[in-house]
């Protein structure tokens, strides 16, 4: 990829400052993409170090634990929120990328997203149309 455009492809981290969804006020966060839906859609999911989520039932088992110093670009022991598909605008991700408010950080291993498919899978908190966008786009183990 050259370093003039923006990785979406599956697996590709990027770090983006002032990300703001579902009412949340805006932070830096880091974004898992998992695939493009369309020309015009990626998803993805956020990736967090907020491991509270890992000792609430109704969360545990919708996320992916990313071990410390498991990536070069994750710091600290993290998580990769599943139970809330990002659908991103390609356009704004580029946009974002030229205003250098969105950074490629790397690639994320492809057995975390052989494993975020299966949670996926069996996700008790996405919509089902979530769920099926989802599976479409992540790779599938051989």
């Amino acid at each position: 990829m050259p370093p003039n455009r923006i990785d979406l492809s599956a697996g590709s981290v990027l770090h983006i400052r002032g990300f703001a969804s579902r009412g949340h006020p805006a932070k830096d966060k880091f974004l898992l993409i998992i695939g493009q839906k369309s020309e015009s859609e990626a998803l993805g999911f956020l990736i967090s170090s907020q491991l509270v989520y890992l000792k609430q039932d109704a969360f545990k088992n919708e996320v992916v634990k990313v071990p410390h110093n498991a990536t070069a670009f994750l710091r600290f022991e993290s998580i990769i929120q599943c139970f809330s598909l990002e659908r991103m605008s390609v356009t704004s991700l580029r946009d974002g990328f030229e205003d250098g408010k969105i950074n490629h950080s790397g690639k994320m291993p492809v057995k975390y997203l052989h494993r975020i498919r299966e949670v996926v899978a069996e996700s008790q908190l996405l919509a089902q149309y979530d769920i099926d966008d989802a599976l479409k786009v992540l790779p599938k183990e051989r």
